[in-house]
């Protein structure tokens, strides 16, 4: 019974003054988007300096991605993260129509290269063919 009170009382004490914050489940790359898995909730005693919470459901409702590279079971702030802005291409080849996200970077007779959001560069041919 005294066992039983006193594992009480001390996860009553050890919980109270805790706060609930989103740490990373392991090590998320620069600019790579972050979904449920990437992410774990934990109880902290502190925190970080200048670290302004972000709540789990504001994080997985949007689309946002690491403004650094978080390792591991590190706390992610509000300053780690930010939502890309809505960039679009619309490629139009005659009957068929394709959308992608970035931006357009060059626009030549024969090509178009665009800027992906996750920094990738990729060049698509306006014959249709991939070269």
């Amino acid at each position: 019974m005294k066992k039983i009170i006193f594992l009480s009382i001390l996860f009553v004490s050890l919980s109270y003054g805790s706060i609930l914050v989103v740490k990373a489940s392991h090590n998320i790359r620069y600019k790579a988007k972050i979904v449920q898995e990437d992410i774990i909730l934990s109880y902290e005693d502190r925190l970080p300096l200048n670290c302004e919470l972000i709540s789990l459901d504001d994080l997985l409702s949007d689309k946002y991605r690491a403004k650094i590279y978080i390792k591991k079971n590190r706390i992610i702030c509000k300053k780690d993260v930010y939502i890309p802005a809505k960039n679009k291409v619309i490629f139009d080849f005659g009957n068929i129509e394709i959308e992608k996200d970035g931006k357009v970077i060059k626009d030549t007779k024969q090509y178009v290269r665009i800027k992906n959001n996750d920094g990738t560069i990729e060049k698509i041919y306006k014959d249709g063919l991939s070269h």
